[in-house]
């Protein structure tokens, strides 16, 4: 039998995480990870690179359908009988947050607001109050070694974005409950059905080719691929040293948004369409109707603050990858709008 050893990581004594690599997901890694938040864009990527390890995995999720395309996909994260959805989820229910990682030894947390939100109270129970839980319900359970949360770069307390000052406070509670926490701030993630450049594609077929922006698009992002972010968590687990640590993950470039826009329509050979809207009616126009993932109180706000990898933070590159540029993660994810706009009649294969 394997021997375990054992750290004094703070207050709390916990065994070190053992993980066995093997390349299959067949073969158990000795990780068993509740991931909390895998019904969102980037939860598929953070299960698929634990799942294809031989983890198991837990996905507590709160959707009415446990059939419908965010839930079913994650079926598809590990192997046969390596992965278990727990639907009617209740994060008011403490009780049933312990219970989801009662036999867990790794928690990751992906919560993050929905579209329709629009007062603080809201931004404030899914980024501080539930955070603080999950934190709360790893530190009673000793079995649990690792605490991943994702937060975002710009989270600060004087953001525009609601969603970014709150996820700040939300990184404070979280440590203060768990302090072996591992906190991770990325910056806009790229990938298929992403919030950035997937966005830019779905304003441009409902505003008749326009993109709706609230200023002159000089706010900076410095994107990163989702893989690159799937693969510095998965890197850190094996990492002791990453323990209580916080991490910036942002890709090889920074760039303002204008500089996004011009190279998202350089890849599909399209002149840029900016219909440049005053914020403050945006703003009045965004309170009266019903948000929309693609046009909300929130991405107009954000719009305006920067996200970019701080100065003297650790990188991802203390994580040991190296992430893709824009421009190579674009060519992953544009295949079909580069297909719909040069009229190719092999649309739908890659």
């Amino acid at each position: 039998m394997q021997k375990v050893l054992r750290f004094n990581f703070g207050a709390l004594q916990r065994p070190k995480l053992h993980i066995f690599d093997n390349g299959s997901k067949h073969t158990p890694s000795g990780i068993r990870a509740t991931i909390h938040g895998g019904t969102s864009f980037s939860g598929i990527y953070m299960g698929g690179m634990l799942g294809n390890i031989g983890s198991e995995l837990i996905f507590p999720h709160n959707h009415q359908y446990n059939y419908e395309d965010h839930v079913r996909e994650l079926k598809t994260t590990s192997g046969p009988g390596q992965n278990w959805l727990l639907h009617d989820m209740n994060y008011d229910n403490k009780e049933m947050i312990e219970w989801t990682m009662k036999n867990s030894n790794v928690v990751v947390n992906l919560l993050g607001p929905r579209k329709h939100l629009k007062n603080r109270k809201d931004f404030e129970w899914i980024n501080i109050t539930v955070p603080k839980r999950i934190a709360e319900a790893c530190a009673k359970n000793p079995g649990v070694i690792r605490l991943i949360h994702f937060s975002a770069c710009g989270a600060n307390p004087h953001a525009q974005s609601l969603d970014l000052q709150t996820k700040y406070i939300g990184e404070q509670e979280v440590l203060n409950a768990f302090p072996n926490a591992t906190i991770f701030r990325p910056s806009v993630m790229v990938g298929d059905n992403d919030d950035f450049a997937y966005h830019w594609q779905v304003q441009k077929r409902y505003f008749h080719n326009f993109n709706i922006v609230p200023d002159n698009c000089q706010a900076k992002r410095q994107p990163i691929f989702v893989q690159d972010v799937a693969q510095a968590m998965l890197n850190a687990l094996k990492m002791p040293e990453t323990i209580g640590q916080t991490y910036e993950l942002g890709g090889p470039h920074v760039y303002t948004l204008l500089e996004c826009y011009e190279m998202f329509h350089n890849i599909v050979q399209r002149p840029p369409k900016l219909a440049h809207v005053d914020k403050q009616l945006l703003l009045k126009i965004a309170q009266y109707i019903p948000n929309w993932k693609y046009f909300n109180i929130d991405y107009i706000l954000k719009h305006g603050d920067d996200m970019v990898v701080q100065a003297g933070s650790k990188t991802i590159d203390e994580l040991c990858v190296r992430p893709l540029s824009l421009t190579q993660a674009l060519q992953n994810i544009f295949w079909d709008i580069q297909a719909r706009y040069g009229g190719s009649s092999e649309l739908y294969e890659r």
